[in-house]
């Protein structure tokens, strides 16, 4: 709660962007929301009905923290509702949002150079046919039975710090998202000389004509559509035959080869609705080899092979009662060929049918003579091309990345190694939507509150992703590591922890208010080193948690 009254001055930015009302007690807007955001990160729920149950046993805490005395009703779901329908508005969130990120940056002094972009899913337990927000579409929860929402996400370099959230419907496509984001974040963080990066459906030519024209860089792979596919086999083709030079990727630290790679240059133009209609720019290619990559992709060319074999031969089992038998060949032949197709082995795969006829002698019955009936059935062999299959698994492992950054900007293996680093941003989408922050699934019935929390919920992800960023920055400095944060192992030691970790190394520490008579005691639980050090390193004053005994105290023996 320090990070986000002091250092961050959550309520202040919301009370300032939405006055408070003239019959408006007790709490404002902007402090409820900052004990709302305690209580969803310290109970990992953002249910509002929980809130005011929680505040009730924990009445001096709050009060010490605010200076003043906090009364059931100041967080009542109403109030709570009030919050999030505010926090749903445009003209609050973004001007709010802005002055939260020119916030963060300068408290902790944030690097302003990559931007890393990506779109997440949350499913929810509401809407209808006439809902705009809650909409059916491709669910990253592997939830179709469920509406959702989308929501594009942006996140500042090294820790994955959050500086945009963009809320939209559930059905609408992710390549149109990024370019509203885009423009957005440059008038909070610098408009110009910044990298963003993103996944394969940041690659339209419309968002990379748009980071040119803005005078940005921009860096993903491209998606296997068009005529990528031909030219990356083209360029496949070059490095396999030698005729071009391979430079090796190593690690960060230059021990492990990551892979290969090689680079060209092309022209691209593209149509914009800026002052320059037509926009002419030179781009950089990096074809990619990664050695783990193509190691996964080989493994699973063969399993696919290996489920392919299994199920031809499949098709044609032994006689016997209940086994569908293909009598005639046309059938069996679409019924391989949607095999192939399938498992994607059309080629490395040599299928060949052969005509089986089998006769069968029927004893006489009755008046019915004994006869020779006639079976027809077809067989299926299945043999690998293992010359193909070699000359296929060449072409495995390769990717082709894009990028309008110069060499003197981004070099090749700065580019790889950039990208490589994506897990940042997929980071804060688990972090929202898993037990931290809890936003999947939402049980909500109306659009603003789900906008409003995901907003909300977005700004308690700042406070994680800032308060990692403090303590690992000053592990690094003074070259050190902290002990004691994982359960059952007190010697294990780290110098990246995560926020959950500092947390709940302050799981118990209990004030104890103890009253006879007239006369009230005061206990509270003696910090231990690894707690001090962790204030320490968060910058938080000393006295953080005195403050929760008043000044004119008796001591509490026990």
């Amino acid at each position: 709660m320090y990070l986000m009254h002091e250092s961050l001055q959550y309520d202040e930015a919301l009370d300032q962007e939405r006055a408070r009302h003239g019959n408006w007690q007790g709490l404002s807007l902007g402090q409820v929301m900052v004990t709302w955001l305690v209580h969803i990160l310290s109970e990992h729920n953002h249910f509002m009905s929980h809130v005011q149950e929680w505040a009730e046993k924990v009445p001096r805490t709050l009060e010490a923290l605010w200076g003043q005395s906090v009364r059931p009703t100041d967080l009542t779901d109403d109030r709570l509702a009030e919050v999030v329908r505010v926090l749903s508005l445009n003209e609050v969130w973004q001007p709010l949002e802005s002055r939260v990120n020119h916030q963060m940056i300068r408290v902790y002094a944030l690097p302003v150079k990559q931007v890393r972009l990506d779109t997440t899913t949350a499913s929810v337990y509401g809407g209808n046919e006439v809902s705009v927000l809650f909409q059916r579409g491709h669910s990253k929860d592997h939830r179709p039975d469920l509406r959702q929402f989308k929501a594009m996400l942006a996140a500042l370099d090294p820790l994955g710090v959050l500086v945009g959230v963009d809320v939209v419907a559930g059905n609408q496509a992710d390549d149109g998202l990024y370019v509203p984001m885009l423009a957005r974040l440059r008038t909070t963080l610098p408009p110009q000389g910044l990298l963003y990066i993103g996944d394969c459906k940041m690659g339209a030519l419309a968002t990379r004509a748009y980071v040119q024209s803005t005078r940005n860089y921009y860096l993903m792979p491209l998606a296997q559509v068009g005529s990528v596919p031909e030219d990356l086999a083209a360029w496949v083709d070059a490095a396999i035959k030698g005729k071009v030079d391979l430079m090796p990727i190593w690690g960060v630290e230059g021990r492990k080869r990551l892979g290969e790679a090689y680079e060209l240059k092309r022209r691209l133009t593209a149509e914009t609705e800026t002052e320059t209609p037509t926009l002419h720019w030179v781009e950089r290619v990096l074809i990619v080899r990664s050695q783990s990559y193509a190691q996964a992709a080989v493994r699973g060319l063969h399993q696919r092979l290996a489920h392919a074999e299994s199920d031809l031969q499949a098709l044609t089992p032994p006689r016997g009662r209940g086994r569908r038998q293909f009598t005639e060949e046309a059938p069996l032949r679409e019924a391989v060929q949607a095999l192939l197709q399938r498992y994607e082995v059309e080629g490395l795969l040599k299928v060949q049918l052969k005509r089986e006829v089998q006769r069968q002698t029927v004893r006489a019955y009755g008046s019915s003579p004994a006869r020779v009936v006639e079976h027809t059935r077809y067989l299926v062999t299945v043999q690998k091309n293992q010359a193909r299959i070699r000359t296929h698994e060449q072409l495995l492992g390769w990717r082709v990345y894009v990028t309008n950054a110069p060499v003197s900007r981004l070099s090749l293996a700065q580019a790889l190694q950039a990208y490589r680093d994506e897990w940042l941003i997929e980071r804060d989408c688990a972090r929202l939507k898993g037990r931290p922050l809890s936003l999947r699934p939402m049980w909500v019935s109306r659009e603003d509150h789900a906008v409003g929390l995901t907003r909300l919920l977005t700004l308690a992800a700042r406070v994680l992703a800032l308060a990692e960023y403090q303590v690992r920055r000053k592990l690094a400095d003074e070259r050190r590591t902290l002990d004691h944060l994982y359960a059952g192992q007190p010697t294990r030691r780290t110098d990246v922890p995560t926020t959950e970790r500092l947390l709940k190394a302050f799981d118990h520490i209990v004030l104890t208010i103890a009253q006879k008579d007239h006369q009230i005691s005061y206990h509270l639980t003696p910090l231990s080193d690894l707690q001090r050090t962790i204030l320490r390193d968060l910058e938080c004053p000393r006295k953080l948690y005195q403050q929760w005994i008043p000044k004119s105290w008796k001591p509490l023996k026990i």
